[in-house]
């Protein structure tokens, strides 16, 4: 059903992408320039030139919110859900890989001497897999409970 708690968590995972793909994932500043890491590009302030489109974490994170979608609707089938979870932790895990290293590329590239801050674009994804795995334990126990209900 909808309203059990691994929908919850994906629907979280799912929250989390969104924001993921709507706020800044790396910002450096220096003697007015800066330099913002959005999910989908990396844009210069002098007059918002975007430097280098991210296309692959933006297109990932669009995967990730199609894929809990689609295992929150298919709460009937719990096996399905669970490879699809393992999918998207695995789907997860490439995408925190992929930000960090663009993160530590921009950052040897541009505005050597300014300051870097990371905003909670960083922490989305790793909210995120957290929630995923959360839902992942939910639905091996109502697996395992129904198991045990069919012995019975």
């Amino acid at each position: 059903m909808i309203q059990r708690i691994q929908s919850l968590y994906l629907g979280v995972v799912c929250m989390a992408m969104v924001a993921f793909l709507k706020v800044s994932v790396w910002v450096k500043v220096d003697w007015g320039y800066v330099c913002t890491m959005k999910s989908y590009a990396l844009i210069v302030s002098t007059g918002q030139h975007i430097i280098f489109p991210y296309v692959a974490s933006a297109l990932l994170a669009c995967c990730l919110m199609v894929t809990a979608v689609y295992t929150i609707i298919r709460h009937d089938n719990r096996k399905l859900q669970l490879r699809l979870v393992a999918g998207i932790s695995r789907t997860l895990v490439v995408l925190l890989i992929l930000i960090f290293m663009l993160i530590k590329k921009a950052d040897a590239a541009y505005l050597l001497g300014g300051c870097s801050s990371y905003p909670i674009g960083s922490i989305l994804p790793i909210i995120a897999l957290i929630a995923s795995l959360f839902a992942r334990y939910h639905i091996k126990k109502d697996e395992q409970l129904v198991n045990a209900d069919r012995l019975r």
